[in-house]
């Protein structure tokens, strides 16, 4: 075993892995000083104000010259409905951005990190973190040298877990070991080097979010698959846990596949931006979503001969194929579009 800087023990079999090499050229690792917290919100205080809450009662490393954290946090409503909310949070700063989208909103925050920031961190202002998350998510970026380092999303349920998420699944970020991590990841607790969001003439390589994601999602997904596509290395931090609130009407299966319909409108639209159009990129959607489709059916109708379970899974591949040809045909839905 051995001691970080900040006093933290981690096992020698990981620290500075040969598995991750850093992509970027980084002047120095990222600090408490030097880090940003980038928050989107709509139209949701009650959830900011425990997310800001939680955030004033984390631990900080030794040493530091601040004493919690650095925000910025972007309300995405028609009017600056949370601006008093940040007020009371020492250092944070508030950014009204009117343009309705989620990516919009994140490009927003982007833009308004100190040119001088090493980090920046994703979070969700639904989410809470725990005591040691920004310790332990600070020192996994400084001892992996990885591009981008992620950490658990632990639901939790308004009222009681409901009892079929034990055998039908629910979506969690929870089940990965502490090291390198293969999978694209979610703007849900995670940090993201911040060269990767400088200016092309600072060194940096000038990413964003793809607006065109604005109103189904997925922007956040397609960022990071295009970081993986450029080299991007990625960690898993086992230890820097977070917390999110699942409220009454997303506790549902109708809801989760929902969730799996909007997940083959959000593929296709990834697809269809990497490639030309044509006939064939057409075609090979709709092979795509029917094989998905029908690989789920098969799942669903071995569980039920089996008198097993129907996992989330079995209905993800399910749904998300019968997405990705609703949307091929015209018929997504912009989940995430303002009522006017």
């Amino acid at each position: 075993m051995m001691k970080n800087r900040w006093g933290c023990t981690w096992d020698a079999s990981w620290v500075r892995a040969s598995a991750v090499t850093a992509s970027s050229a980084r002047i120095q690792d990222p600090t408490p000083e030097t880090t940003w917290l980038l928050v989107c919100t709509y139209q949701r205080n009650d959830l900011l104000t425990r997310l800001l809450e939680s955030l004033k009662s984390v631990q900080m490393p030794p040493g530091t010259t601040i004493d919690q954290p650095h925000v910025i946090v972007v309300d995405n409503s028609p009017q600056p409905t949370a601006e008093h909310l940040v007020q009371s949070y020492s250092g944070a700063r508030y950014v009204h951005e009117p343009r309705p989208g989620i990516a919009t909103a994140r490009n927003t925050s982007l833009e308004a990190v100190p040119e001088d920031a090493q980090a920046v961190v994703f979070l969700d202002d639904d989410e809470q973190v725990t005591t040691d998350w920004f310790v332990s998510l600070l020192s996994a970026a400084c001892e992996s040298s990885a591009d981008a380092v992620a950490g658990p999303v632990v639901p939790i349920f308004e009222g009681e877990e409901p009892d079929w998420v034990s055998t039908y699944g629910y979506v969690r970020r929870t089940d990965f070991p502490t090291g390198p991590h293969p999978r694209r990841l979610a703007t849900n607790n995670t940090l993201v080097l911040s060269t990767w969001f400088g200016h092309p003439r600072h060194g940096g390589r000038g990413y964003r979010f793809d607006e065109t994601f604005n109103f189904i999602g997925g922007s956040d997904s397609d960022l990071f698959e295009r970081m993986m596509d450029d080299g991007a290395q990625f960690w898993w931090c086992a230890e820097a846990v977070v917390t999110e609130h699942v409220p009454i009407e997303r506790s549902t299966k109708q809801w989760l596949r929902r969730r799996a319909l909007r997940g083959g409108q959000v593929r296709v639209a990834k697809k269809r931006l990497r490639a030309s159009p044509s006939t064939w990129v057409t075609l090979g959607l709709v092979a795509e979503g029917a094989a998905r489709a029908s690989y789920g059916a098969v799942r669903r109708f071995s569980h039920r001969a089996r008198r097993r379970p129907v996992t989330y899974t079995d209905d993800y591949y399910l749904c998300e194929g019968l997405g990705m040809l609703k949307a091929v045909m015209g018929q997504g839905r912009a989940e995430y579009a303002r009522k006017s």
